[in-house]
């Protein structure tokens, strides 16, 4: 098996405040958020990590800023999203699930108790549903009908290389990424850790489904990852700084 490249694709961004990323925090200290999609390819396979929010929804939420079209992004390094077969939803919030008509080839990976509470009984409550849009669930629902969901139940391969853990935390079935690097294993957070300092300082983030599993989350990737620096966080804009570019908002980890 030929190690994977993990391709970082940053869409969007918007500035935000530590007491908005830091469960507890109260200075209001500026930050700034990334909105990223992944891509992982050994030549072999090919696997798209999430599919993030589009224009169109980028317009409904205040302050996010629109910065590139993910299909250009993946045109950028070589990747037709028509042609991907292998999509993993990390969580179903709407910046996570937005683009799946790009991928009409494509089976979708989620936690099956992820789907489970998003169609069940306590998504009428704003705290909850205030980070959905409900036509992606629906979207995924259909998916489900036409037999191109893969449903995960805590660890599963996705392909050789790649594996999905379910951490929960965040969402009821938040999942995070296990990649196979020539650099070592790194782990594709996603919003398991939205920022560095979150895992660093087992802080977690505000929108939160338990405490506890957030807390877990951040000792499993520390344990699958050969290194912290292989910890890539899920919407931390020092992303960029600190992997190379090859591309104007794309990153790389070899």
């Amino acid at each position: 098996m030929q190690p994977y490249k993990i391709y970082i694709m940053q869409y969007a961004r918007r500035d935000a405040s530590s007491s908005e990323v830091l469960l507890g925090d109260f200075h209001n200290a500026p930050c700034e958020m990334g909105y990223y999609m992944w891509a992982l390819s050994n030549g072999e396979h090919t696997v798209v990590v999430d599919m993030g929010f589009t224009e169109e929804e980028c317009g409904k939420r205040a302050g996010r800023i629109w910065m590139a079209d993910p299909a250009k992004n993946m045109d950028a390094i070589g990747i037709d999203p028509a042609k991907v077969e292998h999509v993993i939803v990390t969580h179903l919030h709407y910046d996570h699930v937005g683009n799946y008509a790009l991928f009409p080839k494509a089976t979708f990976y989620v936690q099956e108790d992820e789907m489970a509470f998003w169609t069940g009984r306590y998504v009428k409550y704003r705290v909850f549903n205030q980070a959905m849009n409900v036509d992606d669930v629906v979207a995924m629902v259909r998916f489900n009908y036409e037999g191109r969901i893969a449903f995960c139940s805590g660890r599963m391969e996705i392909v050789p290389g790649i594996t999905v853990h379910r951490v929960s935390g965040h969402t009821k079935g938040m999942q995070m990424v296990e990649v196979v690097t020539a650099s070592g294993t790194a782990v594709v957070a996603s919003d398991a850790s939205h920022m560095y300092r979150n895992f660093q300082e087992y802080t977690p983030f505000p929108i939160l489904h338990d405490i506890p599993g957030m807390l877990d989350g951040f000792e499993l990737m520390r344990k699958l990852a050969s290194k912290e620096e292989l910890i890539i966080p899920g919407h931390d804009a020092d992303v960029m700084k600190r992997f190379p570019a090859v591309a104007d908002g794309i990153a790389i980890v070899e």
